[in-house]
């Protein structure tokens, strides 16, 4: 049997294994150990098997995977949180729809100390929903505000994708967490001018009641409330940019200090940390699981030559580079919304990377920009993670009402793809800095 029909039958083996519902992990493990096994016999296979197992569970950059997620969950459970989106408040509550873009700055900057958009949405919408809803926000306005800026918390780093990327692209997750910082903070301003322009243009969306009285002194005073934030903030990107501490070991450093944060404002209850460990390991397994299978399906496709495969191909056809990055991405906007996609990111990543990287763009780029898909993902209907965590802290609100919210979002991310492809530089300027420091 030739490579190419191997590849065929196995990659069609995978999806037929996805389409009857078997789990993500199992259908690449069971695809990827038929392949060695076909492939080197039984003795050699599994020796093989053993020792990709082995190496990918043992990778010491993995480690920041669970200290990230036990960072979120501390930062989640012990309450931690409320008074960052009070502080952002008094600074755009004076905004038509100020709320809800404080709602955005708020997940942007929980993001950027938690690295999970799960954590993020839930978070900031425990706090902001029941202050919208007095005001008499309109739904769609709401949700939306929330479903999307929880999506910023993968981009901005800390980023749990962006470690997945790194390890299994062999890209310094480093450059790839500063890569994220201004993408990150472009489109969380671009998220709030849609807000403040859907204000203006439907004030129904947001009503201006008779406003708050809110002194400088009360702003000056909100500083000082978000200030440990900062410090948690500074703590994971500040040293690791200074190149004081290297990825995982801000990992470590983040954790350590959201439990002093916690312990801080009286929070630390034994109760959250239990809470926090299980939401830790949960997460953990499930991923080094879906990794681990994914490195021997990986080892698979790279044994039968397929990525090599099909870039030769793709180039004989003559299509521009452009061109096809188009074409990928059109077939990414189509997944997200029919599959869970970091568990697809991770299935693709043995064939995309190969031909983008072979066609000439920067591996750290098309990290950042394989995050932002996922962050599109992650608001597209019916399988958004986001929606449900929305619609699971929103009592009374329907699924319609958050898809309608999320969907102008994701029109933007897909344009904003649009101006990184135009600009890379806005990825690319600042790990150029830091790479260029002696």
């Amino acid at each position: 049997m030739s490579d190419t029909v191997l590849g065929v039958i196995l990659i069609g083996l995978l999806f037929f294994l996805l389409s009857i519902g078997l789990e993500v992990a199992l259908s690449l493990g069971l695809v990827g150990i038929i392949g060695l096994l076909w492939l080197k016999g039984w003795t050699v296979g599994m020796g093989v098997i053993g020792s990709i197992c082995w190496s990918t569970a043992s990778n010491f950059n993995y480690v920041a995977l669970p200290l990230f997620i036990f960072m979120s969950a501390i930062l989640l459970h012990s309450g931690i949180g409320s008074s960052l989106y009070t502080a952002i408040t008094r600074w755009v509550y004076f905004l038509p729809g100020g709320l809800a873009i404080a709602s955005v700055f708020a997940c942007a900057i929980f993001g950027a100390v938690c690295g999970s958009s799960v954590a993020t949405a839930a978070t900031i919408g425990l706090i902001a929903l029941p202050e919208m809803e007095k005001r008499g926000y309109q739904r769609p306005l709401m949700y939306g505000s929330l479903a999307a800026g929880g999506t910023l918390g993968i981009l901005i780093p800390p980023s749990m994708p962006m470690i997945i990327y790194g390890v299994m692209t062999e890209t310094s997750i480093g450059q790839l967490y500063i890569a994220g910082i201004i993408p990150g903070v472009i489109l969380s301003l671009l998220f709030a001018g849609f807000i403040v322009l859907r204000c203006v243009f439907r004030p129904e969306f947001a009503p201006r009641l008779e406003r708050e009285k809110i002194t400088w002194y009360d702003r000056i005073q909100s500083l000082y409330e978000a200030a440990p934030m900062v410090g948690l903030i500074f703590a994971v990107l500040g040293t690791m940019y200074l190149g004081v501490v290297t990825p995982t070991e801000a990992a470590a450093l983040g954790a350590s200090a959201s439990l002093i944060l916690a312990a801080a404002y009286r929070k630390l209850t034994w109760k959250a940390v239990a809470q926090a460990f299980r939401d830790t390991a949960g997460p953990t397994s499930m991923v080094m699981l879906i990794i681990i299978f994914a490195s021997i399906f990986s080892h698979v496709i790279a044994l039968i030559g397929a990525p090599m495969g099909i870039l030769k191909f793709i180039t004989e056809l003559g299509i521009p580079t452009w061109g096809v990055f188009a074409l990928i991405f059109l077939l990414l906007i189509l997944i997200a919304y029919a599959l869970e996609e970091l568990s697809v990111m991770i299935i693709l990543l043995p064939f995309l990377f190969p031909l983008v990287t072979g066609l000439g763009y920067d591996p750290v780029w098309f990290g950042i920009v394989l995050v932002i898909w996922l962050e599109m993902g992650f608001i597209t209907p019916p399988v958004g993670i986001n929606l449900f965590v929305i619609q699971g802290v929103a009592k009374g609100g329907t699924m319609k009402e958050i898809a309608l919210g999320s969907t102008p979002y994701v029109i933007i991310i897909i344009l904003f793809i649009v101006i990184l492809f135009l600009f890379p530089d806005l990825a690319l300027w600042l790990p150029s800095q830091m790479s260029s420091r002696p």
